[in-house]
């Protein structure tokens, strides 16, 4: 059901609840004022009688005579005088012969004054009864007056009917308005779905109509927006990312394709077909490890919900990885180096810190000059842990510092692709930074050499 809808019929609920208890109560009100002003007639009445009593000196004082020797007019008057057991002494036409009071009202009668309401006459009909107990030296009466409750039902009816055809005309009015407030409020909310049905996956810059008001729907307008680019974003960032592993991918296809149809159009030497044989292989495991740097990046991307719940010692990870680059090192004649506490904890997935830091120590040692030193350093900052691999080369061009985390980007080319690089390095530490709450930065020391840094939360 639309929301247009149900706003409509929740509103005209509320209204009808609302409309209905207040006109109930409206009622009961009424009904108790007007019945309020009837008692004050009725012991008006109820006093003339007993005053009568008082002056007949105990005996009749003629309620059943309409005639000029009644000592108080009752015509159309409904009035009894009864003993305490509740036996009628007398009583006027109107109110007849039976007893106008139950057995109950008659108890409550001895002790002082009550009302009821009960049905006198062929017709049933409603008359609203005064009770009051009476002494008259030793003896005990109970004079009851009443009168009919015709004219108070007539009138509370009508209030009645007038109260359920106004409600009717309200509630009506209350749905029919909130149709047309709900259609206003949502209107943006329309304009705002159906700007985002014509949106393309190919749109890079469209975005949908936000409402001037400053208000939820302005809100949420502005929050769809950022989605939008964030998402387009995203999708123009995968297009760039499939569009350098296509190129990246081309230059080793290529290449390898070149040799093997050189070696199959001529008759070659032994040499000559292990020449090609190697330099296909070469190529084989570049591209080999092109498609495993990129699917470790994908597994990356979902690793923070996995990361373990336990803290752990981080050096021994960082020394892991520096182990398996030792002899990588001595090729290139430098020296490796690991400092830091060994009491350093945090939760941290070890694989792809190891993979992280393994990517800074072969970066670091293919660019450090020989007979230097590399250092992967880990230490505390504030509620951190930071990891740092520094070497003595020459550092970064400045230009590739504010891209050097960037997919595909190298600070050599040349020698990158010479030495197997493929640019997914420090794509790949950034990712592992912040799979597990954290962020990277690459600098260059004032020293000479570079300096990357891993700050993850440490475990507090």
């Amino acid at each position: 059901m639309p929301i247009r809808i149900r706003l409509a019929l929740v509103f005209a609920a509320a209204v009808l609840l609302i409309f209905g208890v207040s006109g109930i109560l409206f009622e009961r009100s009424f009904r108790h004022g007007v019945e309020t002003s009837l008692d004050r007639g009725l012991h008006t009445q109820a006093s003339t009688l007993v005053r009568a009593l008082r002056d007949a000196n105990g005996g009749p004082i003629g309620l059943h005579d309409s005639g000029s020797s009644a000592r108080v007019a009752t015509q159309d008057l409904v009035a009894q005088i009864m003993t305490p057991t509740g036996k009628v002494l007398e009583t006027t036409r109107e109110a007849g012969p039976r007893r106008v009071l139950g057995d109950a009202e008659v108890r409550v009668a001895r002790r002082r004054a009550t009302t009821t309401t009960v049905r006198l006459g062929a017709e049933d009909e409603h008359y609203r009864i005064l009770a009051v107990p009476t002494f008259e030296g030793d003896r005990r009466r109970i004079v009851a007056v009443g009168t009919s409750l015709e004219s108070t039902d007539d009138t509370v009816g009508r209030v009645r009917d007038a109260l359920l055809v106004g409600g009717v005309i309200v509630v009506l009015v209350a749905g029919v308005g909130a149709w047309f407030l709900a259609g206003a409020a949502l209107r943006p909310v329309e304009r705002m779905r159906r700007e985002a049905a014509s949106i393309s996956e190919h749109d890079a810059t469209s975005r949908l109509p936000v409402p001037g008001t400053h208000d939820e729907i302005a809100a949420l307008g502005e929050t769809m927006n950022d989605l939008l680019a964030r998402l387009q974003n995203a999708l123009q960032r995968q297009r760039h990312f499939v569009a350098d592993a296509g190129h990246e991918l081309r230059t080793p296809l290529a290449v390898l394709q070149t040799e093997l149809e050189l070696a199959r159009r001529r008759p070659r030497s032994r040499a000559e077909l292990m020449d090609t044989i190697g330099a296909a292989q070469d190529e084989t495991q570049r591209m080999s490890r092109l498609a495993d740097e990129l699917l470790f990046l994908t597994q990356t991307d979902d690793a923070r919900s996995e990361l373990p719940r336990g803290a752990q010692r981080v050096l021994p990870i960082i020394e892991q990885a520096a182990e398996t680059l030792a002899a990588r090192a001595r090729e290139h004649r430098v020296d490796l180096r690991v400092e830091g506490d060994p009491a350093l904890e945090a939760r941290v997935a070890p694989d792809l810190i190891r993979r992280a830091v393994e990517n800074l120590l072969e970066n670091a040692i293919r660019y450090a000059p020989p007979s230097s030193a590399v250092t992967a350093r880990l230490r505390r900052e504030h509620d951190d842990l930071v990891i740092e691999v520094t070497d003595a080369g020459s550092g970064f061009p400045p230009d590739f510092l504010p891209v050097a985390f960037e997919r595909f980007r190298r600070a050599d080319d040349a020698r990158s692709r010479r030495d197997g690089g493929t640019g997914l390095g420090l794509a790949i530490v950034l990712a592992v930074a912040r799979a597990h709450g954290g962020t990277a930065d690459v600098a260059n020391q004032p020293a000479g050499g570079a300096v990357v840094g891993v700050r993850i939360p440490a475990d507090v």
